[in-house]
């Protein structure tokens, strides 16, 4: 009789490997090892005694659809995020089984990850979406224990070390107006982006604006507290001309999907990209939730005008950028705009010192005292 080998394998009816190990709860499983071949068999146990040792070992979650796993995190999410995140999240989230498939968690690669990115950055999405929408999906594989195999060849896409963004010239502006009339598609992002260009409201603080908050005859908009990043964010806004039309088309834009009282939302949301839940297979526009995302009208919108991977968010360096130009103090800006990080404080300093010397010589046209020529040549070298 042949001796039995001692490595704890053993076959089953099939003629397939496995062996049996000890969950964290004392209980004796039984772990299939997917070959016929002692020595395969052998390589496989090892590696799961190593992930089980580990503590990364895949849970139950490991075999959730990859539809499954966004339901649940919807809901898991729902008590422990601000507001601005709970209707940002299922946008982001909501990509990945659309075009890699439904599958598995466990049985999504790297490669398909690599094809998510492709495939986002072909819409266009700007490199921070991709890297935020990759960045949650991180949080949901590490639930069911299987990122560690994913993270070994991910890399985020690059983008800009700095909070200090782009600005956009007022005749870059108005090639923008242009090229957005042509999609209406772009309508609402577009319409936000004359707000953020010329108020420095952010995109977060215009998608949650509500009708009552908007003062057309003032030409004035009110961030209420609930809404706002920090309390220094709560505020009057005023709003130029371009604002304040823009606020009214969108206010028309509003009335027309059936928005029209004051605790209405100035952008409703399209029930209609809701795929489950109570609302599943709606139709038309619900203005007691605000719109969540505009990312993909953006990223076109702005690739067709010629600036490509120019964010939402730096409009409101557009605008700071223009009042500095014309010479409004910082601290005037900052009351205007809400909170300043200290970066960019610093870095507006740094510019407005260029503004203050320039200033400073305009009134050399008006002098108080005749230069002596001693002086004057003292000064000149």
């Amino acid at each position: 009789m042949p001796k039995r080998k001692r490595d704890g394998l053993h076959r089953r009816e099939n003629g397939i490997f496995a062996y049996s190990y000890k969950d964290t709860a004392g209980s004796w499983r039984e772990k299939y090892l997917g070959t016929a071949d002692r020595e395969e068999a052998k390589i496989a146990r090892d590696k799961h005694e190593a992930e089980r040792k580990a503590g990364i070992l895949p849970t139950d979650m490991a075999s959730w659809r990859l539809s499954e796993a966004v339901a649940w995190w919807n809901e898991y999410r729902k008590p422990r995020i601000a507001e601005d995140s709970l209707h940002s999240e299922p946008y982001r989230v909501k990509h990945l089984p659309r075009i890699i498939g439904d599958k598995r968690l466990k049985d999504v690669t790297s490669k398909d990850l690599e094809d998510y990115v492709t495939s986002r950055l072909a819409v266009p999405v700007g490199a921070w979406s991709i890297n935020r929408e990759i960045q949650l999906w991180s949080l949901i594989f590490r639930k069911a224990k299987v990122w560690h195999r994913l993270a070994e060849d991910y890399r985020p896409l690059k983008t800009k070390a700095s909070d200090i963004g782009r600005a956009l010239t007022r005749e870059q502006l108005r090639h923008l107006a242009e090229v957005a009339e042509t999609n209406r598609d772009w309508e609402a992002a577009f319409y936000g982006s004359v707000l953020a260009a010329n108020t420095g409201l952010r995109g977060g603080e215009i998608k949650r604006l509500k009708i009552g908050s908007i003062d057309i005859d003032r030409r004035r908009i009110r961030v209420v507290r609930s809404s706002a990043k920090t309390d220094a964010s709560a505020r009057f806004v005023e709003l130029n001309r371009d604002a304040t039309e823009a606020a009214a088309r969108l206010l028309l834009r509003a009335e027309s999907l059936g928005s029209n009282r004051p605790e209405h939302y100035l952008m409703p949301k399209n029930l209609s990209r809701i795929s489950y839940g109570e609302y599943k297979g709606s139709r038309g526009y619900d203005p007691l939730q605000h719109q969540a995302a505009w990312d993909t009208a953006w990223a076109s919108l702005t690739a067709e005008c010629g600036f490509p991977d120019f964010r939402f968010h730096d409009l409101r360096h557009t605008l700071i950028s223009h009042m500095v130009e014309l010479g409004v103090p910082l601290g005037v800006i900052q009351t205007f705009v809400g909170h300043i990080s200290a970066r960019m404080v610093r870095h507006y300093t740094h510019v407005t010192s260029g503004a203050a010397r320039a200033a400073v010589e305009l009134l050399d046209s008006q002098p108080i005292l005749a230069p002596l020529v001693s002086g004057e040549q003292a000064v000149i070298q």
